[in-house]
């Protein structure tokens, strides 16, 4: 909740920032759809209904000519993952799951390749590219024994310290936006977040090679297996695949209101 605050506020300081840049081009709104993730909990499942949930933000746009577009969002998204909803029999007896929340804020370049200004009658749609960059937090969570923890303090694969709660991302995708009419415009967007971690779902490496160094709790979050004849055998085995980063998406349809007032069409080639 404070984050999200924080980014609430965060996004009124820009919005008068951006007023005054232009005022009749800037263009605000909401955007809502849905996010999943791909990591260790989840490899290959695109848009799987047991690990998709909803995402939301605020959105501001703001038009440099008719081809390319600054955009800044801010966007809150839950991500989850469960090795009950593969398909590999090993995964399911590894017996992992998390879910954390997305706090994301991002700047981005949009390229339509096609003529697209409000202004402008004809210019009714365009598909669209983007990319830039962004920050976002996360924290991931699971729950043992109807408690739920924060898998970041218990350090599951031995860590030496915590892995940071906030990191960089690339955010790239493609879209199609249109319009009703000057004032109201829309979007629909499918977009993918690059990350450079391999923790948002608390799994990456190895099984601690020696649990007696950690505590109760951390040890029973860490080797959840179910095959508990040959549970003291994986300490030190395989947990994860540190070679391919996580990285979260969002499918997000968005409407904006361009905001200030009418401006002078005579300069705008609107026919």
């Amino acid at each position: 909740m404070r984050s999200q605050l924080f980014f609430l506020s965060f996004t009124l300081i820009l919005l008068q920032h951006f007023v005054g840049l232009s005022q009749s081009q800037n263009q605000v709104g909401l955007t809502a759809g849905m996010s999943y993730y791909l990591g260790d909990l989840n490899e290959t499942g695109h848009f799987k209904k047991a690990n998709t949930n909803f995402a939301w933000g605020i959105v501001h746009r703001f038009p440099i000519n008719d081809r390319f577009t600054w955009k800044n969002s801010i966007l809150f998204a839950k991500i989850t993952g469960d090795d009950n909803q593969s398909e590999s029999q090993i995964k399911k007896n590894r017996n992992l799951n998390f879910e954390t929340n997305i706090n994301e804020f991002s700047t981005q370049f949009e390229f339509n390749f096609l003529p697209y200004h409000s202004f402008v009658i004809r210019h009714h749609f365009s598909p669209y590219i983007f990319a830039g960059a962004a920050l976002f937090w996360f924290t991931p969570t699971t729950a043992l024994n109807g408690n739920v923890y924060n898998l970041r303090e218990y350090r599951t694969e031995g860590q030496p310290e915590e892995y940071k709660k906030m990191q960089f991302a690339i955010p790239f995708g493609v879209g199609l936006k249109f319009k009703l009419n000057h004032r109201i415009l829309f979007a629909v967007e499918y977009g993918i977040r690059k990350t450079f971690t391999d923790y948002l779902d608390d799994v990456s490496t190895t099984y601690p090679d020696d649990p007696s160094s950690m505590s109760t709790v951390s040890q029973a979050l860490s080797n959840r297996s179910l095959d508990n004849g040959n549970k003291q055998n994986e300490w030190g085995m395989q947990r994860g695949n540190s070679q391919r980063k996580d990285l979260y998406t969002m499918t997000s349809f968005t409407m904006l209101i361009r905001i200030g007032k009418h401006p002078n069409l005579c300069r705008y080639n609107t026919q």
